[in-house]
């Protein structure tokens, strides 16, 4: 068909008296925050540069978006913008080989302390250009996570109130990076006093300082050992699998140029230590650490004679906030002697023989919106050859009957490498004398009972 015969394009002319009365075609940017109701576009000022996704540029979102929220209270509508930042803004193993997912769920903004100078100075700026009066009028929110849990992003968001129920916001993403820079495993942590935040330097300590403890993590744990490939057994214990680390603060006079910047808390270098014993075991030696599920819980202060005569067993005289920790306790002197415990460890935790240290705990829990079963679903054979695979194992029972076969189907290189596992961590930490044991226990459990 020739030029001439094409049939003409309809052409549609507005008239109007007004430019601003003009429609133009809706414009989609891929870097708009955008879920159900919520839109944050983004905004260049001087809080910092104009928001973008990641993409092969730039790795990971980063800058400032800018819209309306509306909720009853400052902190309903901050709460809008959740559902947003996952996908975006990610967990941080730190180095370790970790699966980053981050749930909205486990994700929450908690109000600014304004405490620091440059708090106060970002206030101001997003109130200028919020269109406040003052500073004050702002209010402002700081993303957190869980107990213990590295974010990848610093998250700021600025509310300033237009009525009732109606917010305009500013959100900053800034991107973090907390995984040491060296082969020393060394953190710069930010250690929160009434007087403010010291920043000090923690570095992991080798074990043959502590040689009994190490000896008990060898000789009770070292089927725990990562080697891919080790030879099995026709007949084998219940596995279980022991990782003891320690770790101490440096001195004020250390060199610190060779690690990041970006600090943790001390509670995040708990999450971080545990996510790093999960990457030594078995399990998770060649696939990431399921990040998500690992929660860390503060049981409160406990002294020597707690740690050396606490009682075996918890009755009905133990207070419920007590349980908890005196629980973990007594599960850390199962393997560790009280010899090992007052002649090795308390020296270290507690150099003058008295005072208090802190006890932590961590498990894995299920993971969110499903079953704890949910990877133990038994799939469906699609043929013969898949119910009689060349290199059957009978000492454990068929992929197809309890959905778990680690060697004869590749389908289930793809579940959670900790599905049939409980862990059992326990952390000792004592800010006076700067020094901090880390227990994990991780053990096999019967697929019978699951």
């Amino acid at each position: 068909m020739e030029e001439e015969s094409l049939p003409p394009l309809p052409v549609q002319i507005q008239k109007v008296s007004n430019l601003s009365e003009v429609k133009f075609p809706s414009r989609v940017s891929s870097d708009v925050l955008h879920l159900d109701s919520v839109k944050l576009y983004p905004h260049k000022g001087n809080l910092g540069a104009e928001g973008r996704m990641a993409c092969a540029a730039q790795p990971r979102a980063a800058g400032v978006w800018r819209g309306a929220l509306e909720g009853a209270t400052p902190s309903a509508a901050a709460a809008k913008v959740l559902p947003l930042l996952p996908g975006r803004v990610a967990l941080d193993g730190c180095g370790a080989l970790a699966d980053t997912a981050l749930a909205c769920s486990s994700l929450h903004f908690l109000p600014s302390a304004m405490l620091e100078e440059d708090a106060r100075k970002r206030r101001s700026v997003a109130a200028q250009e919020l269109g406040a009066a003052s500073g004050r009028d702002v209010k402002v929110f700081i993303l957190a996570g869980q107990l213990g849990q590295v974010l990848s992003h610093h998250a700021e968001l600025f509310l300033l109130g237009c009525g009732e129920g109606r917010f305009e916001s500013l959100l900053c993403l800034v991107p973090l990076a907390h995984a040491p820079t060296t082969r020393a495993v060394r953190f710069a942590v930010a250690r929160e006093t009434p007087l403010g935040a010291l920043q000090e330097v923690w570095q992991e300590v080798a074990m043959v300082e502590l040689p009994r403890l190490f000896q008990l993590s060898v000789r009770n744990g070292g089927a725990g050992l990562a080697l891919p490939g080790k030879e099995k057994f026709l007949v084998e214990e219940e596995e279980e699998f022991l990782v003891i680390n320690s770790w101490q603060r440096e001195d004020a006079d250390s060199a610190r140029g060779d690690v990041s910047e970006d600090r943790l808390t001390l509670e995040q270098l708990l999450w971080v230590e545990t996510v790093r014993a999960l990457a030594d075991t078995a399990p998770c030696a060649e696939v990431p650490v399921p990040a998500l599920r690992l929660k860390l819980a503060d049981e409160g202060l406990a002294s020597a004679v707690d740690l050396l005569d606490g009682p075996a067993e918890l009755g009905a005289g133990v207070p419920p906030d007590e349980a908890p920790r005196l629980a973990s306790l007594a599960f850390l002197r199962q393997y560790a002697t009280r010899a090992v415990l007052q002649e090795e460890l308390l020296p270290r935790l507690l150099p003058s023989g008295a005072g208090t240290f802190r006890v932590f705990s961590a498990e894995l829990t299920t993971r969110e919106g499903s079953s704890p079963l949910r990877s133990l679903r038994p799939p469906k054979p699609r043929s013969l050859d898949d119910l009689f695979s060349d290199s059957p194992d009978f000492r454990k029972p068929s992929h197809f009957a309890c959905g778990v076969d680690d060697e004869n189907f590749p389908e289930g290189k793809d579940e959670d490498p900790l599905i049939r596992y409980d862990l059992t961590s326990v952390l000792l930490l004592c800010e006076t004398s700067g020094f901090l044991l880390a227990f994990h226990c991780l053990q096999a459990q019967d697929p019978c009972s699951v």
